[in-house]
């Protein structure tokens, strides 16, 4: 896909914008690739659990618990599994999230925003309240009016908040790395803002997107 100028002056035309978190606000997304592979070390499945985590990047950290369980160790998957997989992966996350640094040009380009007014809502598959935690922690709160994450999904998230603040889906636009943002956006008839990764790069060629950018640095005043 051809990558066209973007300015400033585009964006400003959204009443409201959705980001997903980790890779999209901050350097994130593979302190948690990483993560995963830890939390499998030894299994002799490492490979295949980063495998499946970068082709769903994006979706709840429970459910790929739960299909890797049940798909590559081939047992049987209990709520308990899940939460104490989940304890461990937010210990093996959480302090490197709250060090990580913005991705190249996203704190520029939200203060922008902020100054138009735009609403912004962060949409996430990290835990809703993990999430909350870090975005305080972070002290990113005056970047977002609202902040949601799992168990809901990001379709489901942008159309409550689209219904309740009454915009309309030509209002909005989806900042996302992962092919989960770019599927929510597809479903709610948005625009998309791709963050082009080498990870997905076969995905962002054959996916039709309206802006696309390897970081926010280069959008044009």
């Amino acid at each position: 896909m051809i990558q066209k100028p973007i300015s400033y002056t585009q964006l400003a035309k959204y009443k409201c914008m959705f980001f997903d978190f980790d890779g999209v606000v901050l350097e994130s997304g593979n302190i948690k690739t990483e993560a995963f592979v830890e939390l499998y070390a030894g299994t002799g499945i490492e490979a295949q659990v980063k495998a499946h985590h970068l082709a769903h990047q994006g979706v709840a950290r429970y459910e790929k618990f739960k299909w890797i369980s049940e798909n590559l160790l081939k047992e049987k998957h209990t709520e308990a599994m899940g939460i104490t997989l989940g304890e461990r992966f937010s210990a093996l996350v959480k302090a490197k999230v709250l060090a990580a640094p913005f991705v190249p040009g996203f704190r520029e380009m939200i203060t922008h925003i902020r100054q138009q007014n735009i609403y912004c809502v962060v949409a996430s598959g990290t835990p809703e309240e993990e999430l909350r935690s870090i975005v305080i922690d972070r002290k990113l709160s005056p970047f977002f009016d609202e902040v949601y994450g799992s168990p809901r999904k990001k379709t489901e998230i942008a159309l409550e908040v689209m219904q309740r603040k009454n915009f309309k889906a030509e209002d909005c636009l989806f900042f996302g790395d992962a092919s989960t943002d770019h599927q929510a956006a597809v479903e709610t008839k948005m625009d998309f803002f791709a963050r082009l990764t080498p990870e997905l790069a076969d995905y962002w060629e054959q996916a039709t997107y309206r802006y696309g950018r390897p970081d926010f640095t280069q959008i044009l005043n």
